[in-house]
């Protein structure tokens, strides 16, 4: 994918994550909240994730240029599609 649309893609998931962590209330909507929790989760593992996944499973040692995505909300997606996918694709 082109760098704009993963622009597009940070800046889409960010606002319905904000929208939905500013305007859910766990009383009125039980199942958006729940949706809106998993969210948080994901926005608050997914990045460690990604840094495991460099440094720990794949055991490189190098700081690469793209490592800034560890501090953009969502960044991780970025990481899955590009890189962590697409190698696994090569190995089998």
């Amino acid at each position: 994918m082109k760098p704009i649309q993963w622009v597009m893609i940070f800046v889409v998931a960010s606002f319905l994550h904000l929208w939905m962590f500013l305007h859910i209330d766990l009383e009125t909507h039980p199942i958006a909240s729940w949706i809106a929790i998993a969210m948080q989760l994901a926005i608050c593992v997914g990045p460690f994730w990604m840094l495991y996944d460099w440094f720990v499973s794949k055991s490189k040692r190098t700081v690469k240029s793209w490592m800034w995505l560890f501090f953009v909300p969502w960044g991780f997606l970025w990481y899955y599609f590009e890189k962590y996918r697409l190698t696994d694709t090569v190995n089998e």
